[in-house]
């Protein structure tokens, strides 16, 4: 695509060149199947909607990679918390032929209009609350630091080498509460993107955003890479009319004007009022949607998440005689959420294992074996069980976090060296 064709494409002309014109075709059709099939939480409603379309996709995706592409992988997994499966990256294909055939298809029956300036405007409305309300959920979750949790006792307790590039990024990110919230504040502003007067504005700050956020999921293994090359490159689509002005504005000192994109004229009045009242109910339910979101989450995080009455990184003590109920092996223990404990043993390799503990008797069931549990005021816990006629005592010796160097390393305004541990 020439530099001379970029400048011109999709502005308000009166006459557009036959390539505009098929370039134009071909976005329109795959950008609305886009946001249609792949909403991700973006339009409010909009997945009761579009349903019956996404169940029939999940039909003709797997005969379409069968028995056309004779497609080798799993393409029965349909989207999940992966984004990238098999499934998603062959329907995208489907979608990018769908699209080049509707827009031969549209080229052989319209051969009269001579720009579509009223549909280009519409279509810039979906790309640009599609984009603004995707990234605006993704934003509200970073402030309340529920996307990417700080790193919990097991995590800190795994050695770096049995990290996932995934897990390696979502601990980093998710160590520091206050750069969560700088991110959240950086994606919610692409509610710019709302209005027309900062439509170049948010678009620009949502490129840079969608930047980082895609290059990350490329380098880091995170299964979203096509959720957001596409954001990526729909901000990019957003700014496509204002390239010469930005590069002059840029690279050549020049005073430029951004023009505002024409909103197609309402005639009658009640037409404008009706756009208008449509926009502020549309924006009230998000945000309605937003809060009630937000409060689920917060429930889901106290109910999944909620800590173990023992919680806490135990060192297993062995030095009161030999011990029969517990593996010989298992060196520390911990009890972080639910009813399943994280066990290290000699080798420092790791074991899940499941527990029961009944609080109101004071017992804990590990290992198949009951024991009668204490907790001693420094917080460690000690063990019994009768076996054979012997008392087994066993005790874990309690950590405490915020001796980790990760934990008991603050910020600091002034720093003599660098404190690279």
């Amino acid at each position: 695509m020439t530099k001379s064709l970029i400048m011109d494409m999709f502005v308000t002309a009166t006459t557009w060149t036959s390539t505009t014109k098929f370039s134009f075709r071909f976005s329109f059709i795959f950008i609305l199947s886009f946001v249609f099939l792949k909403n991700n939480g973006a339009f409010p409603l909009l997945q009761y909607i579009n349903k019956p379309f996404v169940l029939w996709m999940q039909k003709l995706t797997p005969w379409f990679s069968e028995h056309i592409l004779h497609y080798r992988y799993d393409y029965n997994i349909f989207t999940n918390g992966s984004g990238d499966t098999s499934y998603d990256w062959i329907s995208l294909f489907i979608l990018f032929l769908v699209a080049l055939g509707g827009a031969i298809l549209w080229t052989l029956l319209d051969k009269k209009s001579e720009n579509y300036n009223r549909c280009y405007y519409w279509l810039t409305v979906i790309v640009r609350y599609y984009i603004a309300l995707m990234l605006i959920n993704y934003g509200a979750i970073k402030l309340v630091h529920a996307q990417m949790p700080p790193p919990g006792l097991t995590r800190l307790m795994q050695p770096l080498g049995e990290f996932s590039p995934m897990g390696l990024a979502w601990t980093f990110l998710g160590f520091s509460k206050g750069y969560n919230i700088f991110m959240g504040i950086v994606e919610i502003l692409s509610v710019l993107l709302l209005f027309r007067r900062t439509a170049v504005l948010g678009a620009l700050i949502t490129l840079a955003t969608s930047v980082n956020i895609m290059t990350i999921n490329y380098f880091y293994d995170v299964p979203v890479k096509l959720v957001s090359t596409a954001l990526f490159l729909l901000s990019l689509f957003l700014l496509l009319p204002y390239i010469k002005t930005l590069y002059g504005l840029f690279f050549e000192e020049k005073y430029v004007r951004l023009p505002l994109i024409r909103r197609p004229a309402f005639n009658a009045v009640w037409k404008r009022k009706s756009v208008l009242f449509f926009k502020i109910a549309f924006l009230g339910i998000f945000a309605f949607q937003q809060f009630s979101s937000l409060l689920t989450v917060q429930k889901q995080i106290s109910l999944y998440f909620k800590k173990s009455p023992l919680y806490g990184i135990y060192q297993i003590d062995r030095s009161d005689g030999p011990q029969t109920t517990l593996p010989k092996d298992w060196h520390t223990i911990i009890f972080e959420y639910g009813e399943s404990a994280t066990i290290r043993d000699q080798y420092y390799q790791p074991v899940r294992e499941q527990f029961q503990l009944d609080t109101s008797n004071s017992t804990v069931t590990l290992n198949r074996y009951v024991f009668d549990y204490k907790v001693a005021e420094n917080g460690d816990v000690n063990l019994s069980r009768e076996l054979n006629g012997k008392t087994e005592e066993i005790r874990f010796i309690k950590r405490d976090p915020a001796t980790f160097e990760l934990k008991k390393r603050g910020f600091n305004w002034i720093q003599e060296y660098p404190y690279n541990r």
